[in-house]
């Protein structure tokens, strides 16, 4: 089972069978190959868990890309279009259903845990590599950083690693395809979450160091190096953004990206931020500390006990700070954001294991036993951290985990809402949400009838197009005339900012009077939700006794206007929204 270090020991002559890999690597595949079998085991009881906000947003855009939406004209968004590129990849793929994209982001991960297995492999040795995997398919499952969800980072995971190992393929082989590969992905990543781009500065400064630093340094080298690395990652983001232009999506553009992303990145103040880490990270941190302790430590190993060559020191230690960067722009720290360090972190914890292994064996001359030592603490705290965790990683999980995780978000409400309407909708009846829960018109497969499908949003932001914005998301409301309606009366739902003149309320309020009743409401209490149908509507004498509270409209018939009261359960007797 012993095997030689790979970054520091020449090969010994051996006959290579498949793909670069002799016959010792075959045990490790082995244990590649359980490893990606326990993913699949955990993540198959995720299959059922309702989608948040960003969730559905991304799954719903990716569907009308799919069915010729213009990014920003037709989606409004602070991110490149790259993100819903990826989600209409996905929807085309595995489907447009919940279950089916959870199963296809089981296969993201998977080829992300194929990919750091073959990263570890080439910079540091087999064992580091096999708990890199490890690592990753635990860590990329903390429920506090979402891991259970289809969130756009662990597509930005997906390309980061693809980056990495192409970068890393370069430095081994000097190819140059093979480095404009690693810009590509980089690019990639970039066009996904736009705070990725420390991944591809790290890439840049680890490709410029090593020809800088090597023995026959060519100036030349290093410009042609930068020119392709750079123009690799510049020109699909320059493609992304002039086909946006010419399909007529460039004024939106600029809004968006710059005006509403402003607003966005100077929302909270650096004190607040600190304020939302000291809340978020402990959870993120609690179950997995063995992970975040060891990816702190191993690159500090690697550097000073250690022979490995340079280039792979400044991979593992800038890779890993760049992944750290990427959470901080903008101070929000919101759980998910973490998941792009995530891959970073278990290169970092695998550079401690290799320096375990390195250590045992040339310090303590354990030649035999280093490796068996490091294997058997990979071992035993796979096993302690399965038993601790088994009731997360090995149970059917749905709405009680969204509730856990996400607290008083409308989250399990809009799928039981969506699945009492979808029993009752006909294929050419139109909803219209009101709020920022896009993953109602998912669950529904509805399209909205305004590009502001995320209305909630027409609230948030300060901005000199808010007002114009808002007036043309009630044109197309009224345009539509929809059959239902839901309204989130529900803050988070909202995050309406107190400088931004409102103009949805105050309309909603005179439109679903007049034209709807309601059909029902879910009054979301502390101690679960009660959903409450039409004609067990009794607003009188039981009204909704929560701060956050779910309206459905139904259109009223066209007799209906004619008479001289509403019935029974009408709009009329609802309160203004709050």
């Amino acid at each position: 089972m012993s095997t030689p270090s790979k970054a520091t020991v020449s090969k010994t002559p051996e006959t290579k069978t498949y793909f670069g890999f002799g016959k010792s690597d075959f045990i490790y595949l082995a244990g590649l190959g359980i490893i990606i079998f326990l993913i699949a085991i955990i993540r198959s009881n995720f299959l059922h868990v309702p989608f948040e906000r960003d969730e559905g947003s991304y799954a719903y855009c990716g569907k009308i890309i799919l069915n010729g939406a213009v990014p920003f004209k037709d989606i409004g968004s602070q991110r490149l279009p790259g993100v819903f590129y990826s989600y209409a990849l996905m929807v085309a793929i595995f489907g447009y259903t919940l279950e089916s994209l959870h199963f296809g982001f089981i296969f993201i991960n998977i080829l992300s845990t194929i990919l750091l297995f073959l990263i570890a492999r080439k910079m540091l040795n087999n064992i580091a590599a096999l708990g890199v995997a490890l690592f990753w398919a635990f860590l990329s499952m903390n429920k506090s950083i979402s891991g259970f969800t289809i969130q756009s980072e662990h597509i930005v995971a997906l390309f980061a690693v693809a980056g990495i190992y192409a970068l890393v393929r370069y430095i081994e082989n000097n190819k140059w395809w093979t480095l404009a590969l690693s810009g590509f992905f980089f690019a990639l990543t970039f066009e996904v979450k736009q705070t990725s781009f420390f991944y591809g500065l790290a890439g840049g400064i680890i490709v410029v160091a090593h020809h800088f630093f090597s023995k026959e340094r060519d100036y030349k080298l290093i410009l042609k190096a930068v020119i392709i690395y750079s123009l690799a990652i510049i020109i699909p983001v320059a493609i992304d953004l002039m086909v946006v232009k010419m399909r007529g999506g460039w004024e939106d553009f600029n809004y968006w990206f710059f005006d509403i992303r402003k607003e966005y990145a100077t929302s909270t103040t650096f004190d607040q931020g600190m304020q939302y880490l000291d809340m978020s990270w402990p959870a993120i941190y609690k179950d997995y500390k063995f992970i975040w302790l060891l990816s702190c430590i191993g690159p500090i190993t690697l550097l000073l006990f250690t022979k490995v060559k340079n280039w792979i020191k400044w991979s593992v230690i800038g890779f890993y700070l760049a992944g750290a960067l990427s959470v901080a722009p903008g101070y929000h720290f919101y759980g998910h954001y973490f998941l792009q360090w995530v891959p970073a972190a278990c290169i970092g914890a695998g550079a401690f294991l290799y320096s375990l292994y390195i250590i045992l064996k040339d310090r303590f001359n354990m030649k035999s036993t280093a490796l068996y030592v490091t294997f058997g603490l990979v071992l035993v705290y796979a096993l302690m951290h399965l038993s601790t965790m088994k009731r997360y990683y090995f149970t059917k999980n749905g709405p009680n985990l969204t509730r856990e995780v996400y607290g008083l978000n409308p989250f399990p409400e809009s799928k039981v809402i969506a699945d009492k309407l979808n029993t009752i909708m006909k294929p050419e009846d139109k909803l219209a949400v009101f709020g920022t829960e896009i993953q109602m018109y998912f669950y529904t497969n509805k399209i909205s009838p305004s590009r502001f499908a995320g209305s909630g949003a027409l609230l948030e932001f300060n901005v000199k197009k808010s007002e114009e914005w808002q007036q043309e998301f009630i044109k197309d409301v009224e345009k539509a005339e929809p059959k239902y309606l839901v309204f989130y009366s529900h803050a988070i739902s909202w995050l309406a900012n107190p400088n931004v003149k409102n103009l949805i309320f105050p309309w909603f309020d005179k439109f679903s009077n007049e034209k709807y009743n309601l059909l029902g409401y879910a009054d979301m209490l502390d101690t679960g939700t009660e959903y409450v149908w039409a004609p067990n509507i009794d607003l009188v004498n039981r009204p909704p006794r929560s701060q956050y509270k779910i309206f459905i409209f139904e259109r009223k018939p066209e007799v209906a206007q004619t008479l001289p009261s509403a019935p029974s359960g009408s709009a009329v007797a609802v309160p203004p929204v709050q």
